[in-house]
């Protein structure tokens, strides 16, 4: 029968043989009466569910794909892009990135560093965003976009204050941005945000800051690279 039907029918096949071989088990342990009406009904059902699960999945796919495709852009004018990242608490701390490049994805700097505590993840990306503003304006540096993979992040940093300690930080965030000309946080998908990530990675096997200017350090290199692809 393999030989001789389409794929279509032979799916078909098994579905009835595993429809019949499951009522049988049900007379078997449960003494439930059957019919051949029912066995077809329940491995037309099992098709149906089979069908919506292999759709919801290449859209899922297609989804995930689209957010791979992704990738760090460039700025269309002369504004300063920072890219921050947290990675979460490894023995009681933090690690925390941020990079720095010129619209035309050329590095000017980073920083990188620990952070004692246990926080929350929300908190934790906070206290990152925290750490680069207050750097970059140190910098002097006026006309800025800070990136954050973190949606609720940005959507904080534009609402209304709260009382938990996580809206206490974001108020903090939101003093220092004041002193800026002009300054945007934006929420990136994880694959735009690849080179702060490796940065909060490094952070967590180093002991102190971690500075660069002018020149990146070779453990980038290779994500600076990919990006500007």
């Amino acid at each position: 029968m393999f030989n001789g039907v389409s794929r279509d029918k032979c799916i078909w096949f098994c579905l009835i043989c595993w429809s019949i071989w499951n009522q049988r088990n049900k007379w078997v342990w449960d003494k439930a009466n059957g019919s051949a009406f029912g066995v077809k009904a329940a491995a037309l059902h099992l098709l149906q569910d089979s069908i919506k699960a292999q759709e919801s999945q290449v859209k899922h796919q297609s989804a995930r794909n689209n957010i791979a495709d992704k990738k760090w852009n460039k700025l269309p004018n002369d504004c300063i892009k920072i890219n921050v990242q947290t990675i979460g608490t490894q023995n009681g701390y933090i690690g925390f990135g941020c990079v720095v490049r010129n619209s035309q994805g050329q590095f000017i700097g980073a920083r990188c560093g620990r952070i004692r505590g246990n926080w929350s993840s929300k908190e934790a990306e906070t206290l990152s965003l925290k750490e680069a503003i207050i750097w970059i304006k140190l910098l002097q540096l006026n006309c800025c976009i800070f990136e954050t993979d973190s949606q609720s992040l940005t959507y904080a940093c534009y609402g209304e204050d709260g009382c938990a300690y996580f809206n206490t930080i974001v108020g903090d965030c939101k003093l220092v941005l004041k002193h800026f000309n002009h300054v945007l946080v934006k929420f990136v998908f994880r694959s735009e945000n690849c080179v702060a990530h490796e940065l909060a990675r490094t952070a967590l096997s180093i002991s102190d800051l971690g500075e660069w200017l002018v020149t990146p350090p070779d453990f980038l290199n290779h994500v600076l690279e990919s990006d500007l692809i």
